[in-house]
């Protein structure tokens, strides 16, 4: 009985044994199970905490007690990362504070920053501002949220430091250019609207781009935007688009296009010239847009049609001159001539009525020997075509023909050419040629005389004088050469009448018995006596005549 019962003890007791082996075992299976679970725990957990630290942005978080468990952590958590202790030059590294982190701020900063934080904190209120560092011009840029559980658990507040400097400073710069772009852009505005004709831009579908100030007013409308965007174009008198057809050839051939309209401006019909040229789009030869504009022509059309009147009014008090006229037009055609011309020059109106050009008619005076006989014709020829678009002012010269007239010819610029003027001048300097000789022997016979003689015209300047004049009054005759005034010439003699008292006087006197034609003495300081004897003629010629005594 006794060894049953120890048998029994012995096998349940093997039995405890084996389940308390199979327990122990089942129980360092779930502790190496749990340690385990534990040990992928802490290393993912490392590994967020490296991927934070590692991100560009530094942060600093506020972590708060658990809601839904018995936490050990009563008080919030501060948490400053490695990232922005390095970036705000923390002195304490990652054990930095908030106010350590809100020091690193300018005091206005500092101070908007604590006021996120706390409207953070209370109402998880998310924020994101523009704050500066202190002392070395860095910006950062700060921007905070509140970190919930899928539970609604509150787990933290995290504040994000981002250092934006370059970008701040890219930023800034982006916005100098926009701004300087925008003034240049407000400056051609500017000059487009100070335009006193209207002007746009077409796109490569010739819609409207850009118009200026007085488009507005020729399209009736006030808005800009508006007319570009419902491409509102300018109409003649009829109603109708004046320049789309033109842009469209003007994008076509790619050459500038013009063409003349009327538009009723201001209640009154004016004429206009639109154009339209085309420019490529960007770097892009296939798109074509146009420039238009209008130049109102109507002072210059009235003035054109008043200029042709007065023209066609002109030649025809021309064609009855006797002067010869003839004007040949830039292509050296012949535009109009006067009878005087023909006759002068003993041409057929019949072939003058074909307009010959301007070598035509050299060549047939040439060939008749009425044309001056010259060396070298050819060069003669270049010599005589050079007026014709290289005359600025009137030439004028003397023609010497065979048959011994001596023509004066006068070349002169016109709106259609030049214009020619021929005067028969023959008798006219035979006429100065007997006149200059007898100004000659005029002059000899006065040098020939004894007596000192000087001459006055009308209008008592000096005509003539003798070489005993400037002997007598020893004076050099290039003091005579201007035709001085008869007042000049007493005046030359003062240097012989110096004892004189009054001089004005003395001359004065001189003066009214020269005028009124008496005869009177004159005694000079050197001793000599001088017989005065004025001669007043018939047109109002003066001759004094001086005589020794």
């Amino acid at each position: 009985m006794d060894t049953e019962l120890l048998k029994y003890v012995i096998v349940v007791s093997m039995v405890l044994e084996l389940i308390m082996v199979a327990i122990i075992a089942s129980m360092q299976v779930k502790i190496y199970l749990y340690r385990r679970k534990i040990y992928f725990i802490k290393r993912d957990r490392e590994r967020c905490n490296e991927l934070l630290f590692s991100v560009k942005d530094g942060f600093f978080c506020f972590v708060y007690p658990d809601q839904k468990v018995k936490d050990s952590q009563k008080e919030i958590k501060e948490v400053c990362s490695r990232r922005l202790a390095v970036m705000l030059g923390m002195k304490n590294g990652t054990a930095s504070s908030f106010n350590d982190i809100s020091e690193a701020f300018y005091k206005e900063d500092a101070r908007i920053l604590k006021k996120y934080v706390l409207l953070l904190q209370q109402e998880g209120k998310a924020f994101e501002d523009m704050l500066n560092l202190k002392g070395n011009h860095r910006y950062m840029c700060v921007y905070g949220n509140r970190v919930n559980g899928m539970d609604n658990n509150l787990y933290c507040d995290v504040v994000w430091f981002r250092d934006v400097t370059a970008e701040s400073a890219k930023i800034s710069g982006l916005e100098d250019e926009k701004a300087m772009e925008q003034y240049k852009i407000k400056l051609l505005e500017n000059m487009t609207d100070g335009l006193d004709y209207p002007l746009w831009l077409r796109d490569e579908n010739l819609n409207l781009l850009a118009v200026n100030k007085k488009y507005l007013e020729y399209s009736g409308r006030q808005n800009r935007e508006e007319v570009i965007s419902q491409n509102v174009e300018i109409a003649n008198n009829k109603g109708e688009n004046i320049s789309r057809k033109i842009a469209g050839d003007a994008q076509k051939r790619k050459k500038s296009q013009r063409k003349n309209i009327n538009i009723v401006y201001n209640g009154q019909l004016h004429n206009f010239e639109v154009r339209e040229n085309p420019y490529s789009i960007g770097d892009s030869l296939d798109k074509i847009g146009t420039v238009g504009y209008l130049v109102d022509n109507t002072e210059l059309e009235t003035l054109k049609r008043n200029f042709k009147l007065n023209q066609n009014s002109h030649l025809e008090i021309l064609g009855t001159l006797g002067t010869a006229f003839a004007i040949f037009d830039n292509q050296m055609n012949l535009f109009f001539y006067n009878s005087a011309f023909r006759d002068l020059w003993g041409l057929e109106t019949e072939f003058l009525d074909k307009a010959p050009n301007y070598l035509q008619f050299l060549e047939i005076v040439r060939e008749r020997k009425i044309l001056p006989p010259v060396p070298d014709f050819k060069a003669y020829k270049e010599d005589e075509l050079s007026v014709f678009g290289g005359l600025l002012e009137t030439k004028e010269d003397l023609l010497h023909l065979p048959d011994g007239r001596t023509i004066r010819r006068f070349r002169s610029p016109h709106p259609n050419g030049v214009i020619f003027a021929f005067e028969d001048v023959s008798d006219r300097l035979a006429t100065m040629r007997r006149l200059n000789d007898l100004t000659s022997m005029q002059q000899e016979i006065l040098d020939n005389l004894n007596d000192a003689v000087i001459i006055f015209g009308a209008n008592r300047r000096l005509k003539f004088h003798n070489q005993s004049y400037l002997k007598l009054w020893n004076l050099e005759a290039e003091k005579l050469q201007d035709e001085p005034k008869l007042d000049k010439i007493i005046s030359y003699q003062k240097t012989f009448f110096a004892n004189v008292e009054n001089w004005i006087n003395f001359k004065a006197n001189m003066l009214a018995n020269i005028t009124e034609g008496r005869k009177f003495n004159l005694s000079r300081d050197d001793g000599t006596s001088i017989s005065v004897r004025p001669l007043i003629f018939y047109d109002g010629s003066l001759m004094i005549t001086y005589s020794i005594r």
